[in-house]
């Protein structure tokens, strides 16, 4: 029978892609829309994915323990049918406070049921040799979709009008990725036969984590360091990310590219260049993750990312601009899998959900500080050299934690 196990990592693929590309990728490239209909500022909307962060830091907690209890083919249906809710409500609003509590309630709980939590903990149900490779394979979705969905929704808007654009998201979800789940979702690879990686481990002869508390986990130093590393590697990312193409643009990145038949805003390429990136780091790091100690592929990752962003900081010349893009998303693109393996790898994958969603206040509270800083300091000046400067700077403190993750010794 062919192992079933990377049918789960491409259906992980396209839910990574659908979630984070409707709910952020996509986002920025509506702002101008927001900002002259609706007379929202970037500094608003800047706060809008930062305050996500908050209620999803409090649902993880829940959903993590109960994805390693309950089937997470459920929470994913179940999912899917509110994040469609919560897309099809964007295309009503009229205020940003309606914008702000529908990212914040039915977006926020949509997103965490089908997500990159569920997502892991599937793969982690079906990987264990071969789980960084597959989790930087799932999450390509999450950068991918900042590749395509810039360079699609960007004329779509002239065509269709940004209401409709979220219309057509909630469809997408709703008739394609809603039944994509019902008929290619396994929870466990023992219910059809199966076992992880395709390959059978005789005697179980390796080092296997024993279940741990809550407790447990948050006396564990090493569980603190992996939060904590990738806590500032996130702050950093979004406090770039967000405001990426609007500093590209300020940078004199205004020219219009023809591509493939469509016109594209050199701003919003640069965009997705980094996005790019990021699906090329998924792959790279992931793979790294699967040969060499967990502290390494991590401090590599996060000082790309860290020059990157000093990269587009000082350098406003396109094609090295682009460069340090494209650099940039090759070290935050690998940040989601590879927090993911670091769990896996020291705590097991019956403790993955757990420590998931315990780390998720440690976490989520810190990322949000990184576009609460840069949409701060853009209200007092027109330019992001200082924000950028900061964001680059906290990349490094990730560097530095990341060199202290440290494996259990295997018996």
């Amino acid at each position: 029978m062919k192992f079933f196990g990377w049918r789960m990592v491409l259906t992980g693929l396209t839910l990574e892609f659908t979630v984070v590309g409707f709910l952020f990728y996509s986002f920025p490239v509506i702002w101008p829309y927001l900002i002259s209909e609706l007379g929202m500022t970037e500094s608003q909307l800047g706060m809008v994915s930062a305050f996500y962060f908050i209620p999803v830091a409090v649902l993880a907690i829940i959903i993590g323990r109960a994805l390693d209890k309950y089937s997470v083919k459920k929470f994913m249906m179940i999912g899917a049918i509110i994040y469609a809710i919560g897309l099809f409500s964007l295309s009503f609003i009229n205020s940003y406070w309606s914008l702000l509590s529908i990212y914040l309630t039915i977006l926020a709980l949509g997103s965490i049921m089908m997500g990159n939590l569920a997502v892991s903990k599937l793969i982690a149900n079906w990987f264990d040799k071969n789980a960084g490779r597959a989790l930087g394979i799932a999450a390509i979705g999450i950068s991918f979709s900042g590749v395509m969905l810039p360079l699609i929704v960007d004329p779509l808007l002239d065509l269709v009008g940004w209401r409709n654009v979220y219309v057509i998201f909630a469809s997408v979800v709703l008739f394609i990725i809603l039944p994509l789940i019902f008929f290619t979702v396994i929870d466990d690879p023992k219910t059809v036969n199966q076992v992880k990686d395709g390959i059978k481990i005789d005697n179980e002869e390796k080092f296997i984590p024993q279940e741990m508390t809550a407790k447990e986990l948050l006396y564990k130093k090493v569980f603190w360091v992996i939060s904590l590393a990738f806590a500032f590697q996130f702050l950093s990312m979004m406090g770039v990310l967000a405001f990426l193409p609007v500093h590209a643009s300020k940078m004199g990145l205004d020219e219009t590219w023809n591509l493939l038949g469509l016109p594209i805003k050199q701003y919003v390429f640069a965009y997705s260049l980094a996005a790019f990136g990021g699906v090329l780091g998924k792959i790279i790091f992931g793979y790294l993750m699967d040969i060499m100690k967990a502290a390494h592929p991590a401090m590599m990752a996060m000082f790309l990312q860290a020059t990157g962003i000093f990269g587009i900081t000082y350098f406003n010349e396109p094609n090295i601009f682009l460069l340090c893009a494209f650099i940039f998303g090759l070290g935050f693109g690998a940040a989601t899998p590879l927090m993911t393996a670091c769990y896996l790898r020291i705590f097991g994958a019956h403790n993955l959900g757990k420590a998931r969603g315990i780390s998720s206040p440690i976490i989520s509270p810190l990322q949000p500080i990184g576009i609460l800083i840069t949409s701060i300091l853009i209200g007092f000046q027109d330019t992001y050299f200082v924000a950028f400067n900061i964001m680059g700077c906290f990349a490094l403190v990730a560097v530095v934690l990341a060199s202290q993750i440290k494996e259990p010794e295997k018996i």
